[in-house]
């Protein structure tokens, strides 16, 4: 097998696990009505649930990296993608509750490695004029899974149960995971001039590697940002957006679920191009400002607005989306500042940041909306109330924002004296 074919059909297998993986992330959403039948819970413990996937997923973020950075991308990825399919396994056969909460928590166990591997993948494997346009492409894919997640699954959810759905991804998960550990190869070194992956073993996925990133206020920065743009819009999109619009602006259940697959939309396609068009302008950090500006105006008009306006509800949402294919431009600002040999870990770093604030607010939401509904607020004001949550979050993500030091050309940031001397570390 030639290179270029190693290469892509390395990167389709990572990027399929990635679209199963963002299937399981955003599916609460559309099951939680049946889930919460088959366990008899309420909103609380559906959301503790729901967030359980992100609990787990931000707290591996780092040790992920360091695993991937350290010992390759192969066999990392490969066990990653067979714990997602465990723990599909899990929730579908789940007799209790207690045990449903193990499938979610092994989801987020191995997505965690998946995420650290097709990062890693597309850092080695692509040039860093491709690098912007590959991640877009990649989120792309991880959009789409989302989206078949909303109202595609709410279409299955008519003619099926929903544990045949989670036992089906379940088997391709790990029939995945073999396709991955038999059929994916590390670039030739210095191909892509890149360092090719765990042949350093001393110098990667290091707790010196990892000093070396946290010291840097730019990775907290721009994980502030994106915290308040993907981290709120993730927790919605996976959970309390369809019952926020039916409960507080009147949508029919299958009207919300369609809102909500509209909103992932100009996600996944502004991944596509926002990457791309953050290198022709030259510029990350006026994106990054931009979003996060987008989000905040789109919160605070959720949580102020009228609940007699559904249209406005909906292009709140789709804002909201496309705020967050920021997400790509702020990778490539993490990865133009930091070493080759701590990718991983950095990227990682941010992500665990993002992941930490979805399950915030998952939990946190379901409890205000338990907590104001128990205090006797009107059921419709009840999901209004709870927004003031993702709102604070969203405004504290565009402080970050501002402050953001911009990466282009990137020769400014790996001469700068401070930078330089990080990087000897």
């Amino acid at each position: 097998m030639n290179v270029r074919a190693q290469q892509m059909l390395g990167y389709a297998l990572l990027s399929i696990a990635f679209f199963i993986g963002f299937f399981h992330r955003f599916a609460p959403a559309t099951f939680a009505q049946p889930i919460a039948r088959t366990f008899d819970v309420g909103s609380t413990a559906l959301g503790g649930l729901a967030s359980m996937h992100f609990w787990v997923y931000t707290l591996m973020q780092i040790p992920a990296g360091m695993i991937v950075d350290r010992y390759g991308i192969r066999t990392p990825a490969s066990v990653g993608t067979a714990l997602v399919g465990v723990g599909a396994a899990f929730l579908a056969l789940a007799p209790s509750f207690a045990f449903a909460m193990c499938g979610p928590a092994l989801v987020g166990f191995g997505m965690s490695i998946v995420f650290a591997s097709v990062m890693k993948n597309n850092a080695i494997w692509f040039t860093g004029k491709r690098f912007g346009f590959v991640t877009g492409c990649t989120l792309l894919i991880a959009a789409l899974g989302s989206i078949a997640s909303e109202a595609p699954a709410a279409l299955l959810l008519k003619i099926s149960p929903w544990q045949p759905i989670f036992l089906v991804l379940s088997t391709l998960s790990i029939v995945l995971a073999v396709l991955i550990g038999f059929f994916w190869r590390p670039p030739p070194t210095g191909r892509f001039g890149q360092v090719a992956v765990g042949t350093n073993k001393e110098q990667t996925g290091s707790l010196a590697s990892m000093r070396s990133v946290i010291r840097r206020p730019q990775i907290w920065l721009i994980m502030l940002a994106i915290s308040g743009t993907s981290g709120t819009f993730y927790a919605f999109a996976g959970l309390w957006g369809t019952p926020l619009l039916t409960h507080s602006f009147g949508f029919e259940r299958d009207t919300a679920a369609l809102v909500m697959t509209l909103s992932l939309l100009p996600y996944g396609f502004g991944s596509l191009f926002v990457g791309q068009l953050s290198d022709k302008l030259r510029t990350r950090k006026a994106f990054i400002i931009a979003a996060s500006g987008v989000s905040v105006l789109s919160w605070v008009w959720l949580l102020f607005a009228d609940g007699n306006t559904p249209v406005a509800a909906w292009v709140c949402f789709v804002l909201l989306g496309l705020s967050s294919a920021q997400v790509v431009v702020s990778f490539a600002a993490v990865k133009e500042g930091v070493p080759a040999d701590s990718t991983g870990t950095a990227l990682s770093l941010v992500n665990m940041g993002v992941f930490l604030t979805t399950a915030v607010v998952q939990f946190g939401y379901g409890w205000l909306v338990a907590s104001a509904a128990s205090s006797q607020t009107l059921a419709g004001d009840v999901y209004r109330v709870a927004l003031w949550l993702p709102a604070a979050i969203s405004i504290a993500g565009l402080i970050g924002a501002l402050k953001v030091v911009e990466t282009i050309p990137r020769q400014s940031i790996q001469h700068s004296p401070k930078t330089s001397s990080q990087s000897a570390k």
